[in-house]
Order: C-alpha cells, then sequence, then structure tokens
C-alpha cells in the first residue's frame, strides 16, 4: 500500500462500516384482534412499564435540547461499538447541548442482540442503561444471560429484580417497537442516526458528527431567536431537515405514540432524484505483447484483455459469461489472458507461473480450466500434479515453475495492470473499456456491440483489421505510476530497533507500523516471505508510528487510541527478547485488544489488562515489563522512530523503507524481492 492512500484506507475501512440487511426485523405481528363495535373506545397506547421511557436518553434534558442525537443500533454489530464510542464522545463534548436517545434495532443474523436490548432496558429500570450500554459494547462477544447478570452485578443493580425484568415481555416489546420505528425511519442496517432529523449512516468518526452537530446549533440559535420554543426546538428542526420522515419520527420519537406492528419503511424519493450515474466510456490502453495466451484470431475487431487471479472466487464464477461470449462471438473478439495474482491470496502467484509454464507446452486453457475448477488444491505439490493431469512433461513443468523467467512474466502483467487500474480481478478491457468484476452475459455484451460497431468504421476506413486494436487503444488513459524506490534516501538507525533476518544483510527493509492498524498486520506475512526467499540478504526492521496524539506530537487527533500502549508494552517485550511473539499476538489479537465501551481512561485500563494477558501466554515476566512500561525507558526510542519517520515523510502506517528509499510497489513477495535484487545489483 502507498503510503500517501494508508491514511484514506485506514479512515475508509472506520467509514464502510454500515450493515445492510435483508433480514432486519425479528418482531412478529401481533394477530388482528376481532372487529370491535363501532361505539368501543380503542385501547390507549401502552405505557412503558415502571415509567421507564421508551428510548433512554441522556445529555440535555427533555425539552431543553439544541440538538439531538437519535444512535439507533445493535449490542451485537461490530460497528455499532465504533458508533457508540464516537457516541461517547458527543456526550462529552456537548454536556448541556445534545440529547442523545437510544433506539434497539437488533438484526436477525445477531441472534443475542434481542436479548441484549432487552437487558440494557432492564437496566435502564434501575437507572443504569448508559453504563449497560457500555458494558454490553465492551463485551460482545459474551452476550449472554450469564454475563447480562454479571453485569447488573458489577453495575451495582439488584439483580433480583433485574433478572425479574428480563422476563418482562412488556420490555421484549419495547425492543419490537423500536425495530418497527427504524423500519418505518428507513434504516435497514446499524448503527444509524439521526442529529435532529439529518440522517448519518455507519460509524463515522467524531469530526463528522461534530460538523453537523455545530452546524445544527446555529441553525437552532437562529429558531430560538425567530420564538421558537425550545421544548419545540426538535420536532421543528425534523421538519426542516427531513420532511419526508418528520411526521414519524415526531409521533414515535417525540410523542412516544406506538407504532404500527411492522412499520411500512418510508417512500422512495422521486424518479427525478434517482438518477444513474453516466456510464464511464474511458478507453484504457491495456496494451497487449504477443506472447500472452489468448483465444480468437489476432485480426479480431475486439479484444478483451482479462486480468484474473487463480485463487479469486469470483474470477472462477465470471468464466460461464466468458465462454457466452466466446459461443456468440466466434472470430469476432480475442480474449487475451493476463495475471493479476493479489498479495493475500498466497497461493496465487505461483499458480499464475504454473498456468504460464503449461502454456509453453500448448496446455494453457487446460490448465486455465483445472486450475479454477480447483481453487483449493493450489499449494505447489498439488501444482505438479494438476500438470500432470492435463497431459504435460511434468520434470519441464517444474523447472519453468521454479525459474526466474517466468515469475517475470507475471511481474510484467501485474506492472501494466497498475498501469490501468486493474487493482481487483477479475478486470476485462474490452478495446479499452473496463468492464469490472464477476459480470453475467448482457453487461459484456452491451459494450461489445458497441466497440465491435467502432471498430468496423476503422477497418471500413482503411485500417488494416490487424492494427484496429492498436488503432483503439492508441490514445488510451494510462496511469504512469511512481519509481518503485523514491530517489531520495532517508536517515534511519537501526540500533535498538527489532529486526527479523540477518542485521548484517546487504538490504534493510524498514516497515513503520501502528498496533491498532488492520493493515499492518497484513503486511507481516510478505515481508517475511520476503525475508525467507532472500536469506542473509534482507533484514526486516521493525520502526513505531503510532496514529495517537497521545505520544506522537505530529499527529492532530487520537486516530488509534490504543497504539500509543501497545507500543510501550511491544519495547518491554524488546527487552526480554520476545519482540516478535509480542507483536504476532497483538496483531492476531487486534480487535479485542481494546475494549470498545466507556472513556478512554477507562479502556485504556482494560488494554493494559490485555496486554498483561498477552505477555503472560507468551512467557514474559509480566512484573519486570509493567516495571519498565511504567518507569517510560522506552520514551527516547520511541521519540527517535517517530522523528526519523517524520523526517522521512512518514505519514500514515505501514510505510516501508528499502535502504531509506520509499517502497512505493505491490505488497508481494516476488515484486519486493525482484526490487531488492534490482537494488543489490546497483540497477535501481
Amino acid at each position: 500500500m502507498k503510503k500517501e492512500n494508508a491514511i484514506i484506507a485506514i479512515v475508509a475501512i472506520a467509514v464502510g462500516g454500515f450493515v445492510v440487511s435483508r433480514f432486519m426485523s425479528r418482531n412478529e405481528a401481533p394477530k388482528k384482534a376481532p372487529a370491535q363495535p363501532a361505539k368501543v373506545a380503542k385501547a390507549a397506547p401502552a405505557k412503558p412499564a415502571d415509567n421507564v421511557t421508551r428510548h433512554p436518553g441522556v445529555g440535555a434534558a427533555t425539552g431543553q435540547a439544541k440538538v439531538t442525537v437519535i444512535e439507533i443500533s445493535d449490542f451485537e454489530c461490530p460497528f455499532c461499538s465504533r458508533g457508540a464510542n464516537t457516541v461517547n464522545q458527543v456526550k462529552a463534548a456537548y454536556k448541556d447541548k445534545v440529547r442523545v436517545q437510544f433506539v434497539n434495532l437488533p438484526l436477525s443474523f445477531h441472534r443475542n442482540a434481542r436479548p441484549a436490548g432487552i437487558a440494557a432496558l432492564a437496566a435502564h429500570r434501575q437507572g443504569k442503561f448508559w453504563q449497560m450500554h457500555d458494558k454490553l459494547f465492551g463485551n460482545q462477544r459474551g452476550l449472554t444471560k450469564d454475563n447480562f447478570r454479571k453485569f447488573a452485578k458489577e453495575l451495582g443493580l439488584d439483580v433480583a429484580k433485574f433478572d425479574k425484568d428480563l422476563a418482562d415481555p412488556a420490555l421484549a416489546k419495547m425492543v419490537d417497537q423500536d425495530t418497527a420505528i427504524a423500519n418505518g425511519l428507513g434504516v435497514r442496517g446499524t448503527p444509524g442516526f439521526f442529529v435532529n432529523g439529518v440522517n448519518i449512516s455507519g460509524a463515522q468518526p467524531f469530526e463528522n458528527f461534530k460538523k453537523i452537530i455545530e452546524q445544527e446549533i446555529t441553525k437552532a440559535n437562529d429558531e430560538l431567536g425567530k420564538g421558537t420554543k425550545l421544548a419545540d426546538l426538535h420536532a421543528k428542526m425534523w421538519r426542516k431537515n427531513n420532511p419526508a420522515l418528520a411526521d414519524n419520527a415526531i409521533k414515535w420519537l417525540i410523542n412516544n405514540q406506538d407504532p404500527p406492528a411492522n412499520a411500512p419503511p418510508p417512500p422512495p424519493p422521486p424518479a427525478a432524484k434517482r438518477q444513474k450515474p453516466p456510464e464511464d466510456k474511458t478507453v484504457w490502453k491495456a496494451k497487449v505483447a504477443g506472447h500472452e495466451p489468448a483465444k480468437g484470431p489476432k485480426d479480431a475487431l475486439v479484444y478483451i484483455v482479462e486480468y484474473t487471479d487463480f485463487e479469486c472466487p469470483f474470477c472462477s464464477r465470471v468464466r460461464p459469461s466468458l465462454k457466452e461470449i466466446e459461443k456468440s462471438y466466434g472470430d469476432k473478439v480475442r480474449l487475451v489472458f493476463k495475471n493479476q495474482p493479489l498479495p493475500f491470496h498466497k497461493k496465487a502467484f505461483k499458480a499464475a507461473e504454473a498456468a504460464l509454464c503449461a502454456h509453453k507446452q500448448g496446455k494453457f486453457w487446460e490448465m486455465e480450466e483445472r486450475l479454477f475448477t480447483n481453487q483449493s488444491a493450489l499449494a505447489r505439490p498439488q501444482l505438479s500434479d494438476h500438470a500432470k493431469a492435463v497431459g504435460l512433461n511434468v520434470a519441464k513443468f517444474d523447472k519453468c515453475v521454479d525459474s526466474s523467467a517466468t515469475k517475470k512474466l507475471v511481474l510484467q502483467d501485474q506492472e501494466m495492470a497498475e498501469r490501468i487500474k486493474a487493482s481487483g480481478t477479475p478486470a476485462f478491457y474490452i478495446n479499452g473499456r473496463k468492464v469490472s468484476g464477476a459480470q453475467p452475459f448482457s453487461a459484456f455484451k452491451k459494450v461489445i456491440d458497441e466497440e465491435l460497431a467502432k471498430a468496423q468504421k476503422l477497418a471500413d476506413s482503411g485500417t488494416p483489421r490487424a492494427r484496429v486494436y492498436e488503432k483503439a487503444i492508441e490514445n488510451g488513459k494510462e496511469i504512469i505510476p511512481p519509481p518503485v524506490l523514491d530517489s531520495r534516501v532517508a536517515s534511519f538507525d537501526y540500533n535498538g530497533s527489532p529486526i527479523y533476518g540477518d542485521k548484517n544483510a546487504k538490504v534493510k527493509v524498514v516497515v513503520y507500523k501502528d498496533f491498532e492498524c488492520p493493515f499492518c498486520g497484513r503486511v507481516s506475512a510478505p515481508l517475511k516471505a520476503l525475508e525467507k526467499a532472500n536469506r542473509g540478504k534482507v533484514a526486516i526492521v521493525f520502526k513505531h508510528f503510532p496514529l495517537s496524539n497521545q505520544c506522537n506530537r505530529g499527529m492532530s487527533r487520537d486516530m488509534h487510541p490504543g497504539a500509543c500502549q501497545a507500543a510501550y508494552w511491544s519495547f518491554a517485550a524488546l527487552e526480554q527478547g520476545k519482540f516478535n511473539e509480542f507483536e504476532s499476538m497483538v496483531f492476531n489479537n487486534m480487535r479485542n485488544m481494546m475494549p470498545k465501551g466507556g472513556d478512554l481512561a477507562t479502556r485504556l485500563k482494560g488494554q493494559e489488562a490485555n496486554l498483561r494477558k498477552y505477555a503472560q501466554q507468551i512467557g514474559m515476566n509480566v512484573d519486570t515489563a509493567a516495571s519498565y512500561v511504567k518507569a517510560r525507558k522506552w520514551e527516547a526510542k520511541l521519540q527517535k522512530d517517530i522523528q526519523e519517520a517524520s523526517a522521512a515523510n512518514v505519514r500514515g502506517t505501514p510505510s516501508i523503507y528499502m535502504n531509506g528509499r520509499a517502497y512505493n510497489g505491490p505488497m508481494n513477495p516476488a515484486k519486493m524481492g525482484d526490487t531488492v535484487a534490482k537494488l543489490i545489483a546497483g540497477k535501481i
């Protein structure tokens, strides 16, 4: 991953956390009651038992808030725990101006979410909803009845009353009514929020909420200045910000009226507002060298250049569409096969080499069929078995697969893929026009027919058929990537840093990591594979760049609040010769390393307990490690890593440098190994 995209990729993961489900509703529609005589009055809406408000609130008092945030959430949803953390930041930052109200939306595939919602309301009856809210989100893997009772005891609740309330159908009905309300407001996944009626979908960062809240405070002040009463402000802002949903929101969230058992979703927006994005007709310069495996004549009017990965399930699923193309278009189309083994598919690169080696013996398409049909059997010994099954000379095949020449052909395909943005698989270029993914035949047909017409015009105007494809893409778009290694050389002090491999190796690969960065964990395997394939020539050097202003003063915010403390403990592990074990343990448990609920101090305390547990599990002396951390013996080295990172222009994690030069290539051992070989030979 390129360093300039690292932070964006991390944030993208958080913003992309909105879970959509067709199977949202768990509530059962009650049976229709028999028709009543006209004179019989309707029953009054059911009131929550024990005067419990239907939607627990915190912050500014009801009717006194300038901004009301509706949190619609599921206690078993991992993204909701992130959203809950943001809500806690909102509560802390806007105590007197903002009120937060909670609405349960237990998704059907989260079996423990509905019981957890009932448990939270049972705690609410004793005035401890938000404390239970944080407990449940902090223990999402332990949402059992026994744990609910344990949490109740820890919160100082009357456990006997809590047990009785857990079985109260009135609370179960409240959770089901919440689900109906969420359905009626158009919320299909969790978490969802409404800020004075402004919809926010997904677990977005505090800054996004802050921006909208500040805007709403300004608008609220304007309304109050016009004479609107504070008690009427919430309803007024809903009508201004979200008129399509305002009536339902006011009835259910402000006036606390019962929703229908299955509240209908809001109507879709008018057709005029549902415009399709314009069709992308960009022509990419998808060059063909001529040595690639191909089907169809070289003078075909349309070339389909396919980038694929033998371990990619979608690449296998699209093959029926390709067979339909071959059947329908015959000699009018030429299919050109190119490799793009993705770095997280560990067996894909060697499988690509195997296919090209079969191509050398005239059996590419037989091997292609075999590999896609056996995607779970792509280990190196199994590739030789496949070669035998398709009738290859296995001795020649094995020699070819293990040669560097075949690897270079795959790398050449990947370099071209990078130039035309074939970053995912499968990707197809139909006379340069991109079609992504496992599309049906109809999606291909539309583009093929359009390009056939254009190609026929070129042929009719005198362009030789053998040059039509070249002519079609000659002005195509191409992205020239930066050099695989920057020319600028940064200076790093390797002394005292964790090193994997020979410390005297000619090539030092520095990797800047953050213990709460998901991508940092993923680069460990390809980097270790790089060292193994270049034993004695390459050493991997770990350096710290926590994305947290707790210890990294260059950070404007606390993006990863657990990163600094994990870094501190890693230095203690290094002191005891256990760094590699500690790094693996933390990245393997990263999702659970730091509790999700509670304020920062509480979460850090919980994280410390987990780090102590990890240290014990890998055989560290925990008391010695804790003393080391408390004495801040790590401070100078950590700050030196951060200072060197700043001088090297590190902006995110992971960032990789080879002998001081920033690495801009793909994160796969083959490409990195090729770069190392060129670096040693002085070719770059």
